[in-house]
């Protein structure tokens, strides 16, 4: 697993890097878009992953799968296939997504209610956090209902966690410790 994360890493900076230099890194998040949900469908998983199936077959089935994306990303996709590191892809397309939205000063924050959010809740969250973090806000939201009430918010590494659930647990914690 660590291997694949290290592998999905070096062609995802790579790939990065070729976007910034020519300029052309809306037009490579887009197309690995494209590549990462055509993957996902199974059956094509599965042909791509194959061993028995010939790379020259595969080759010819995702181009026609993806005949709109630019021969960069495409090549790319099939270099990790002929690798045999199709596995990698949806890690190399996260990974590329982290170096854009860094590049352009915007963090992804993971924010679990135990209800669905309205608008107002969903601009406020993302203004406090703007205001915590200094970037723009894109928001993943999740709905997890053992969290009873209040918002988790998780930045990259940090951890901002002002549930209910979170709050009764140091309360008992506290009680406990007495």
């Amino acid at each position: 697993m660590a291997r694949r994360e290290t592998v999905a890493r070096r062609y995802a900076d790579a790939a990065f890097e070729i976007g910034r230099d020519d300029g052309t890194l809306e037009t490579w998040e887009r197309d690995l878009a494209t590549l990462r949900t055509a993957l996902g469908d199974e059956q094509l998983r599965r042909l791509v992953e194959h061993p028995a199936v010939p790379f020259a077959e595969k080759e010819k089935v995702l181009r026609r799968v993806a005949s709109g994306v630019s021969e960069e990303p495409l090549s790319l996709a099939l270099l990790m296939i002929r690798r045999g590191r199709p596995g990698a892809i949806d890690a190399m397309v996260e990974r590329f997504g982290e170096l854009v939205r860094r590049e352009r000063g915007i963090s992804l924050a993971e924010v679990r209610t135990a209800r669905p959010l309205d608008d107002e809740q969903r601009t406020a969250i993302a203004e406090r956090l703007g205001t915590l973090t200094g970037d723009r806000i894109e928001m993943k939201e999740v709905v997890d209902e053992a969290l009873i009430g209040g918002v988790s918010v998780r930045i990259g590494d940090r951890l901002y966690d002002a549930s209910v659930r979170s709050r009764l647990e140091r309360l008992r914690a506290r009680l406990t410790a007495v």
